[in-house]
């Protein structure tokens, strides 16, 4: 009960703190496609709840070599309500990737991201990221495609970060996890930093200067026994299949009962290897693909464009960047 009303207090001092913090960010002026506030209430295009897919984001971070690759793609064995099969997001890491790898899940359609060099925060965030890019394109993949970055162990990295970011061309940050963002009514759809400062992180700073139109896909944390937790693999006491299953539809039911705001799911080797977590996934992603026929999972560049681009339900079909 105490635990309740304590939520129920932090929710509401974040919600006047960022509507006071964001006061100068008008959504008649910051207006799609490279400008979002994230106070805007609507969803983009102010499309009705109805009418607006509810998005999943799988995404991925850390190394891809041949331990963890099949289990990666075990996830992936279904498909959109438009035929097309589903694909996720890979944040890579240098060390102990198997670049071939990388290039087949890129050919297979997943779109791929940076995530770091060794699995620490960079002490130069432009020359990771010039690096991790560097070698992507060796590896194939197109580095116009390479659009998103995710810090290491979600510890968002201020204005160094997004200096980087912006320096070498990509488009948004998917860092950010926010227990005070977490509930129905305080889910935000992603925004871009044309104004600051945006929200309180759990671990780390966002940036305080303003990077116009670059992105941020907010992670909201998951509550799980009382407690909360950025990833599901962070979750304490999942021990079963039906647990993992659990965590995960608790949460996506905040996001599709609220305002649809995309549910971006953050799966490390540790919660992909483990069979029970990871038989759960597949089970959660399957009951919803099977029950929501207004849900789809999509790459978060995928989710970027239909922001920018907002296309009711019903015209989904002909949406060009969720077709195969």
């Amino acid at each position: 009960m105490w635990m309740k009303i304590l939520l129920s207090l932090i929710v509401l001092i974040g919600l006047l703190e960022y509507g006071f913090q964001q006061s100068t960010c008008d959504p008649k002026t910051c207006v799609l496609p490279n400008c979002r506030c994230l106070n805007d209430p609507n969803i983009p295009g102010k499309l009705n709840v109805t009418d607006t897919p509810q998005m999943i984001l799988l995404s991925f971070e850390n190394t891809i070599n041949d331990e963890y690759v099949d289990y990666y793609t075990a996830f992936f064995e279904i498909t959109n309500p438009n035929g097309c099969q589903v694909r996720g997001t890979f944040f890579v890491q240098d060390s102990g990737t198997t670049y071939t790898l990388v290039n087949d899940l890129y050919k297979q359609g997943h779109e791929i991201g940076v995530f770091s060099l060794d699995g620490e925060t960079p002490s130069d965030w432009n020359l990771m990221i010039k690096t991790m890019l560097d070698k992507l394109s060796s590896a194939g993949v197109d580095r116009k495609s390479i659009k998103g970055l995710r810090a290491p162990r979600l510890i968002i990295g201020g204005n160094d970060e997004f200096n980087g970011l912006g320096s070498n061309g990509l488009q948004y940050d998917s860092s950010c996890a926010s227990v005070e963002l977490s509930h129905k009514n305080t889910l935000v759809w992603p925004f871009t930093y044309d104004y600051v400062p945006g929200p309180r992180c759990d671990i780390g700073n966002g940036p305080n200067n303003s990077f116009p139109g670059k992105w941020e896909f907010m992670i909201s944390d998951l509550e799980w026994n009382g407690s909360f937790c950025a990833t599901p693999s962070a979750c304490i006491n999942v021990t079963t299949k039906q647990d993992a299953f659990d965590v995960l539809f608790n949460t996506f039911r905040e996001h599709y009962l609220g305002r649809r705001t995309p549910f971006t799911i953050v799966i490390n080797p540790q919660w992909a290897k483990t069979s029970f977590s990871r038989e759960g996934t597949i089970e959660f992603l399957q009951y919803i693909r099977a029950a929501f026929t207004d849900t789809y999972i999509v790459t978060m560049s995928q989710a970027l464009a239909w922001i920018q681009q907002p296309t009711p339900l019903a015209n989904l079909t002909n949406f060009a960047p969720w077709k195969c």
